[in-house]
């Protein structure tokens, strides 16, 4: 084993765009349905 062991293959690492930004949307619904969560419930 002369090379090391890759997780994803070159071609997968490039990400479509579109994948990112619904990525990023979606993080960004789940970061504020957190803080909304947070702030009715107060400090958990």
């Amino acid at each position: 084993m002369s090379k090391p062991a890759r997780l994803y293959p070159k071609k997968e690492m490039k990400l479509n765009p579109k994948v990112i930004w619904i990525g990023s949307i979606i993080f960004a619904i789940a970061i504020g349905w957190f803080g909304i969560t947070i702030s009715s419930f107060g400090t958990l």
